[in-house]
């Protein structure tokens, strides 16, 4: 069974366009099942119906035509349900429906399962028989396996037909992501090389043969070049037998082998690319269908060749790729590296297959005022290559090839989106003051950027978080005592006399150095902060020297320790200051070095419940609402699949939020919020309603937290927190926090080009 799934998948895959993928998948599930009928139906939500995509068994003339209402027939009923229905008479069922068009008549037995993607209905498989019978349920295992396994597959299909049909057409797509950095681009894209393989291939036609045969056989050149390095390399250090493997990728190379294959395929109108993927994955299929178990082996060979060739392929083509004015970046999985490998002023917008809008990359792109979006659909990147995009990263929305109505929409709104921006700034210099009086001091989230402009001060009472680990992953070795002792004295120089809050180092997770990689099953729940740091002293030893010393003549410094959850955290930690400050006071007696305040965040759950002990050892803490609500709700925050179920407003994550300011409050310990949350409206009035009253955050969301705390009343805070406090959702804690917003005329923060589209 395993490997009849696995076989029709492949199968499936490597089908040029949807219409074939779907005609190849109904008849080898009418073979493999052994029925004598197979067809897919597909939702069109925009009519409401199912319309007829594929079929083994039915009039063939019906394919595209016949329709069925979402309520209607046995079709519909599985999608209603979302749940199979088996049953041997399908005309005595109340539901059934008979449609003359189709030539359905002699059929009895009736097997249906949805196909559901990401909770959606995208259709419904059907197998048909004339015998009456139930199906066994292994052969409705077998469906329904078959259906779950091909949904996501499908469903990229249907995307790619319609990126490509939309192409032809000139039609706009749109494709959904998760909104992130808020705001909106408009650009051409630029695809970061994904790692290659075969299926970020999209099959297409170029006319120019000779340009097509030129790269394919300078791809070869290089690949041949490559085996030669390679196997000079290893001359002196494997037997000359096992260096025979060269020659054998040297003849699979040869213009008899490979190359006449793909010359068959430039002829027949498909680009290099195309006839390379076309004829590798074709002799992958031939050798893992063989029986001998080395021959079947040779598939590994094959593939390992064909990528080679196709890495040459397409470095040739993006060698000398120039970025454009107005880039939208899209990337599988986004990196610091490439956001700054984008010349000054070129990037507009972040388009990302993979991660999550709460993922440390997507704190950078909002640290830079980056509109971005994260977990667009799996496509084929390299068909977005130099397209035209407007990129709707309040909606979550990628429109590709947008109209010019669209495209002058979206520049209205991005105008508007201008001058909204230009009041927020008009008033950045001014106190954050509440109308009833209350001083809230905002602080700067610091450190991704890596710089220390001086007239970030004037605009913020301090850093409340200063990410350490910036300078640690960019460079190629752990930094010297000297190396950090400048980077952290440019830093408390430019803020001075404000407070600088240093975080020490906090790697692992999704933030990780190349020359210190940790491989971990759970990284989050792993190797991690202060574990890794306490667990190399040496190199806790050698940061806290530099801050101290750094610190000498100013005093604005304050060390906090990440991902505390223990006691012996605390005092271990605690241990290592002091001997850093003794060390260095033996090392330098004429100097005078201060001991700062040293805090921890507040990021795991367990640290909540231990503020009554630790507020005897701490100066001061500091909520890190990312992880906190990370680890409260069990989701991944980097991970695109579950993002929907981060929420800071889940009334669980608002409750403890609570009680850390109730508890700080009764301790007498400083408390603060540096995560995401105090950078967004909604989530700053809540949090000053619970009575916290340092907030830290990006520098592009403090001129628009100040803007709207001048406008409001504490008072008025905590009437709406007492009411959101009793909300069962999310959903309803929004909902108020936005009412509350636009009955104190704030409502044209949340106009989005979203409400404009609908």
């Amino acid at each position: 069974m395993l490997a009849t799934l696995r076989s029709i998948a492949e199968a499936v895959s490597q089908q040029a366009d949807l219409n074939s993928a779907l005609a190849c998948f109904v008849q080898m599930v009418k073979d493999a099942m052994q029925t004598q009928c197979c067809s897919i139906y597909f939702a069109d939500y925009s009519q409401d119906n199912f319309v007829l995509m594929a079929t083994q068994g039915l009039n063939p003339d019906a394919v595209g035509k016949f329709r069925i209402g979402f309520t209607e027939g046995l079709v519909g009923l599985v999608a209603q349900r979302e749940e199979p229905i088996n049953i041997a008479f399908a005309k005595s069922h109340p539901r059934f429906k008979l449609s003359p068009e189709v030539n359905e008549e002699g059929y009895n037995a009736f097997l249906s399962v949805p196909v559901v993607h990401q909770k959606k209905v995208l259709g419904v498989i059907v197998v048909q028989q004339k015998l009456a019978r139930v199906f066994s349920p292994d052969e409705e295992s077998f469906l329904i396996t078959l259906s779950a396994q091909l949904a996501s597959q499908l469903a990229h299909a249907e995307i790619k037909e319609i990126l490509r049909l939309d192409e032809f057409s000139h039609q706009t797509s749109v494709l959904k992501g998760v909104s992130s950095a808020p705001g909106i681009a408009i650009g051409e894209a630029f695809v970061v090389l994904p790692k290659l393989d075969f299926k970020s291939i999209e099959l297409q036609k170029d006319d120019d043969i000779s340009t097509q045969r030129k790269l394919f056989t300078q791809a070869v050149a290089a690949t041949r070049n490559e085996f030669n390095t390679l196997s000079m390399t290893l001359s002196d250090s494997i037997p000359q037998e096992a260096l025979a493997v060269f020659d054998v990728y040297q003849q699979l190379l040869d213009a008899k082998s490979l190359g006449k294959n793909v010359e068959e395929q430039l002829q027949q109108g498909w680009s290099a690319k195309s006839a390379l993927k076309i004829v590798i994955e074709k002799l992958v299929a031939q050798f893992n269908a063989m029986q001998d178990p080395y021959i079947k082996e040779r598939a590994v060979d094959v593939k390992d060749i064909g990528l080679r060739v196709l890495h040459h392929l397409v470095n040739t083509e993006h060698a000398a790729k120039p970025y454009p004015k107005d880039t939208i970046l899209i990337a599988s999985t986004l990196t610091p590296a490439m956001l700054a490998e984008v010349p000054k002023g070129h990037l507009a917008g972040v388009v990302s297959v993979n991660g999550a809008a709460n993922s440390h990359a997507s704190i950078l792109t909002r640290a830079m005022g980056i509109p971005a979006i994260w977990g667009i659909e799996d496509v084929p990147l390299l068909q977005f290559e130099g397209k035209p995009m407007i990129l709707d990263a309040y909606a979550g929305r990628l429109y590709i090839s947008p109209s010019q109505m669209l495209h002058d929409e979206y520049s209205q709104l991005k105008y508007q989106e201008t001058l909204l921006n230009d009041r927020f700034v008009a008033e950045q210099n001014l106190d954050a003051v509440t109308l009833d009086g209350e001083h809230i001091s905002l602080l700067l989230n610091a450190g991704l950027e890596l710089n220390t402009e001086q007239d970030n001060k004037l605009f913020c009472d301090g850093v409340g978080l200063y990410r350490t680990e910036a300078w640690f992953m960019q460079k190629g070795q752990f930094p010297s005592q000297s190396e950090q002792e400048k980077w952290y004295r440019e830093v408390l120089t430019s803020y001075h006399p404000n407070p600088v809050v240093m975080r020490t180092l906090d790697i692992g997770g999704d933030k990780v150095l190349d020359y210190f990689n940790i491989t971990e099953e759970n990284p989050f729940l792993g190797w991690r902060g202060i574990r890794v740091t306490l667990d190399h002293p040496e190199l806790f030893l050698d940061q806290l020297r530099a801050m101290l010393k750094a610190n000498i003549g100013l005093g604005n410094l304050r060390i906090m320790l990440p991902m505390i959850s223990g006691s012996e955290e605390v005092d271990e930690s605690i241990k290592l200051v002091e001997q850093a400050l003794f060390e260095l006071e033996e090392q330098y007696p004429e100097q005078a070095i201060d001991r700062p305040e040293v805090g921890i965040m507040l990021e795991v759950p367990s640290s909540i419940f231990m503020l009554e002990e630790w507020s005897q050892k701490v100066d001061f803490c500091s909520v890190g609402s990312n992880d906190l609500t990370q680890y409260m709700l069990a989701v991944d925050r980097s991970n695109a699949r579950v993002a929907e179920l981060f929420n800071p407003y889940h009334p669980s994550v608002l409750r403890v939020l609570l009680k850390v300011a109730q508890e700080c409050q009764n301790h007498e310990l400083p408390f603060s919020l540096c995560g995401e949350l105090g950078g967004d409206p909604e989530g700053a009035l809540l949090l000053i309603a619970m009575g916290y009253r340092r907030l830290s955050m990006n520098l592009s969301s403090i001129s628009k937290i100040k803007f709207v705390l001048r406008r409001l009343k504490v008072s008025d805070m905590e009437e709406l927190l007492s009411e959101c406090l009793l909300q069962p959702t999310a959903k309803q804690v929004l909902r108020l926090t936005r009412n509350f917003m636009i009955e104190h005329q704030l409502g044209e923060l949340f106009y989005t080009p979203s409400q404009g589209q609908a």
